[in-house]
């Protein structure tokens, strides 16, 4: 795993995040246009560099690996069956899988097994191979990756995680100030008092 090259793309990332964000800024100033909306924003995180914590609550649309096509994964479960039937996929590493069935598990439970009746919600991957379902998705992203993936040797730099995130913008009517009243108008914000909801 190379993680110069890791930390290098998720500054890219971030970096391409931030334009965007600054760009849509400057054109409501410039225009100065009011709105208060939720819409939807489509993000891409690598699953080695974004936190399962950040990924609760939103809605996954499709799984990419290493630089290919998108295949869409609607759900959570999908996203794990998807990502775990392509590594599956590898000789070595369905060998490796097949040994750790059974001997994954958790606090009551079996992660990765050869039967779906000792599972509660069996995910299939393969022939006599399940992994177990039944957990929020940061509870289940990190058993796929702490106790399936990274034990049986996957490298899952390369894959991405396309996912659907609401956000709410809010933003008051902008006023165009001349660029040498800027540090004044900035003054008289800060006195404002702030309303919260």
């Amino acid at each position: 795993m190379n993680y110069e090259q890791l930390i290098e793309e998720l500054r890219e990332e971030m970096l391409q995040l931030v334009n965007t964000k600054c760009d849509a800024l400057l054109q409501m100033y410039r225009s100065g246009e009011v709105h208060t909306s939720v819409k939807d924003t489509i993000r891409e995180s690598s699953l080695i560099t974004v936190s399962p914590a950040e990924l609760k609550g939103k809605r996954p649309l499709a799984v990419q690996f290493a630089p290919g096509e998108w295949i869409e994964t609607p759900t959570w479960r999908k996203v794990a069956q998807r990502i775990l039937q392509t590594c599956n996929e590898q000789p070595d590493i369905h060998e490796r899988f097949m040994e750790m069935c059974g001997k994954v598990a958790g606090r009551w439970r079996t992660i990765l097994g050869s039967s779906p009746e000792e599972m509660d919600v069996p995910i299939k991957v393969d022939e006599e191979l399940y992994f177990e379902g039944k957990f929020d998705t940061e509870a289940m992203l990190n058993m796929l990756e702490k106790k399936v993936l990274e034990p049986a040797g996957v490298d899952y730099s390369s894959i991405k995680i396309r996912y659907m995130v609401k956000v709410q913008e809010q933003a008051k009517s902008i006023e165009h100030v001349p660029e040498q009243d800027v540090l004044e108008y900035e003054e008289q914000e800060q006195h404002v008092p702030v309303q919260t909801m």
